[in-house]
């Protein structure tokens, strides 16, 4: 009878918990003026969103479906009153002050995790004088021995965007105060001289050469972590220009961002790839060795590659081939084909009759024969916005754009044989600041964010047209590519550079990475081997 007494009891606490936690988000007025949203995620996971306006702007990674919105409930104990706001979790108390806006976290056992986060906004001289700081040291960024992307030469020149901060009075702050000792991890490829990153200052913004994979995500040795959750251009300064204070700067005047605790550090990564997407799974053939040919090879000489690859038992599984398989070279158009020149016309390629017989004899069918897969270079220039902004039109029942969507002509190279694409990030990584795309946004909002819809598109199209998962790689990236592709840390070779890219990746959620791992100084080919065939899957 006690027993049952007993479960009664704890029925009735647990169906309070969760009555009280059927409202998840919570809106918040401030004194300030600002307004706050509190969306309480997981136990451990809290979307916080503040603005001076009456409503808060909408979220690209949210519209494009990057983050999760989907969250079960959980239990919630909210508390309001004049002074404080305050939210509690069945592990963690957030605190929110009425009249500053100034956030702290503790741990169901009193420990305090966070001491003070607070929105600053553009009339804190802070923004300013931060500001002055960033922009004196981005202003003379430039790529390495080339102005684009290497091998582009037709590109008539990238422009730039070359505002940094922009205004001042257009820009915020989250400041959050620092314990002694803590320290932080993750950022994606943002520095490529350290892993731990307290006092350093981090540019988020895709550039070639320079982070070609930011990821505006950082976590503490304290076992919590941060999610700046905008595809606008910001910067994390962590300790660098005030050693007790970690400052995300954005150019926006508001803030949209996921505090996120665990046990350990490795449960705070769960929890940011649980809002950004669980890394790609490759098939298994391209957890082998991928081997990219000489660009200046016919197939003949891609078969005899093939050929002693398989004499000398070398364990290879893909062959991908460069720019020369097109008849244009870097090709970003919707009407590219095979350069017959180098690789003999197969009957089928131009066939429209289905099913597609492949012929064993010739360049496709004898890799197949011999147990490889076939990928192929790409480069692309094209506003992803309207596949995009086309697949929530048919949801809705809107209009279409009736533009052309550039990842359908890929399927004929599909039904050519093809397994998969390598995509280089010319265009796609360089900037343009003139441009306003399809959905009515400009490159502020929109440049970070095509590093993720590319190969977003890339693996809907071939998910959808094959049913299979494809062996496909973007050289750029942001929160979120790991959902959608493997990845390499781009033209860097696989020295120094690719080996902290390696690193800091890994530590901010993304599994599948590579590099470009023989490319380097002949003394160091050997290293460099050795390196390559530790990584996830080797390039």
């Amino acid at each position: 009878m006690k027993k049952i007494y007993y479960l009664l009891v704890c029925l009735f606490f647990l169906q309070s918990a969760f009555a009280a936690g059927e409202r998840q988000s919570f809106d918040v007025r401030l004194q300030n003026g600002l307004n706050m949203n509190v969306e309480v995620c997981t136990d451990g996971i809290f979307r916080i969103r503040i603005t001076p306006r009456s409503t808060f702007s909408e979220s690209l990674m949210q519209r494009y479906g990057i983050i999760k919105t989907d969250w079960d409930p959980v239990p919630v104990s909210p508390k309001d009153n004049k002074q404080q706001f305050e939210v509690s979790t069945g592990g963690y108390r957030l605190t929110i002050d009425k009249k500053t806006g100034a956030m702290s976290v503790s741990d169901r056992k009193g420990r305090v995790i966070i001491e003070k986060a607070v929105f600053l906004t553009s009339a804190d001289p802070l923004c300013t004088n931060l500001g002055k700081v960033i922009n004196a040291k981005y202003k003379d960024m430039k790529v390495p021995n080339n102005g684009t992307i290497i091998g582009d030469d037709n590109n008539p020149g990238a422009s730039k965007d070359m505002a940094e901060t922009g205004d001042y009075k257009h820009t915020s702050i989250l400041s959050i105060s620092l314990k002694d000792g803590e320290r932080f991890y993750g950022g994606g490829s943002t520095s490529r001289e350290h892993i731990q990153h307290r006092g350093e200052l981090l540019r988020m913004w895709t550039t070639y050469q320079h982070t070609e994979i930011p990821m505006p995500f950082m976590f503490s040795s304290e076992n919590w972590g941060i999610f700046n959750n905008t595809t606008r251009k910001n910067f994390f300064d962590i300790g660098s220009y005030q050693p007790d204070v970690f400052s995300i700067y954005n150019t926006t005047d508001e803030a949209d961002f996921y505090l996120m605790f665990g046990n350990s550090m490795p449960d705070v990564i769960n929890d940011y790839t649980a809002i950004t997407g669980r890394p790609y799974l490759l098939p298994k053939y391209a957890y082998g060795l991928c081997f990219g040919p000489n660009m200046l090879e016919d197939q003949f000489d891609i078969l005899n590659d093939a050929v002693r690859f398989r004499e000398m038992g070398v364990p290879c599984d893909l062959f991908w081939l460069e720019p020369q398989w097109m008849e244009k070279r870097y090709d970003f158009s919707t009407k590219k084909k095979w350069n017959y020149q180098k690789f003999s016309a197969e009957a089928y390629w131009d066939s429209t009759r289905y099913p597609k017989k492949e012929n064993h004899r010739l360049l496709i069918g004898r890799l197949h024969g011999m147990g490889y897969h076939m990928g192929l270079w790409l480069c692309i220039e094209y506003d992803l916005s309207v596949p995009e902004e086309d697949a929530l039109a048919r949801v809705t029942g809107k209009p279409l754009s009736g533009q052309e969507h550039w990842m359908d002509h890929l399927k004929n190279f599909v039904d050519n044989g093809v397994d998969g694409f390598k995509m280089d990030p010319a265009r796609t990584i360089d900037e343009h600041p003139d441009f306003k795309y399809y959905n009515g946004h400009t490159d502020k909002e929109m440049h970070n964010l095509n590093q993720i819809l590319l190969p977003k598109q890339m693996y809907k199209m071939m998910r959808e047209h094959t049913g299979l998962r494809s062996w496909h790689h973007y050289t750029a990236g942001w929160a979120g590519t790991q959902h959608w592709s493997a990845s390499t840390s781009g033209d860097n070779g696989g020295g120094r550079t690719a080996l902290f890219d390696q690193l800091n990746l890994g530590m901010s959620g993304f599994l599948n990475t590579s590099c470009d791992v023989m490319n380097v100084n002949k003394d160091e080919e050997l290293q460099s081997l050795h390196f390559g065939l530790f990584l996830p899957w080797v390039q």
